[in-house]
């Protein structure tokens, strides 16, 4: 094998590695397939996802589709948002149909997803990501984003 045709079948390995492993779960910005973990019951208290920088979600359960994304606990309830509101493929997922997964390090939570527009909520939401993740209100993502609340099944 010349010099040539190695490097083309590392590439060609390269590419279908990262293919595989988009398929199966999500990395970075590529999303993912079902997720694996343990499936758990829905916590009492989410508190515990404050040492979670990103979580998983999984929606489509037909046709599971799973990416990264933040998260915050509010009281008794989490939440997650699409900053890119109805352009987000798996915001546009949780509207056709709102039973997700969700993944906290190793284990799995089912839940149902519902969009919140209650201006109390979403402020509350918008708190808890500044607390978490920094940032200042009037510049906040979630002003645009859409807000889901995760329930139980």
């Amino acid at each position: 094998m010349s010099g040539e045709q190695y490097a083309g079948a590392r590439l060609t390995f390269a590419v279908i590695a990262m293919l595989v492993l988009a398929a199966c779960e999500p990395t970075f910005v590529f999303a993912g397939g079902k997720l694996a973990g343990t499936e758990r019951p829905m916590p009492i208290d989410w508190g515990f996802t404050e040492d979670f920088d990103t979580v998983q979600i999984e929606t489509r359960p037909t046709d599971p589709y799973s990416v990264n994304v933040w998260g915050v606990s509010v009281d008794r309830d989490f939440y997650v948002a699409a900053s890119d509101a109805g352009e987000a493929t798996w915001a546009q997922a949780i509207e056709a149909e709102p039973r997700v997964r969700l993944r906290v390090g190793d284990d799995i939570y089912p839940l149902l997803a519902k969009r919140t527009e209650d201006p109390q909520e979403l402020a509350d939401v918008t708190d808890a990501y500044i607390d978490k993740y920094g940032g200042e209100r009037d510049r906040s993502f979630i002003r645009h984003a859409w807000v889901f609340r995760l329930d139980s099944r």
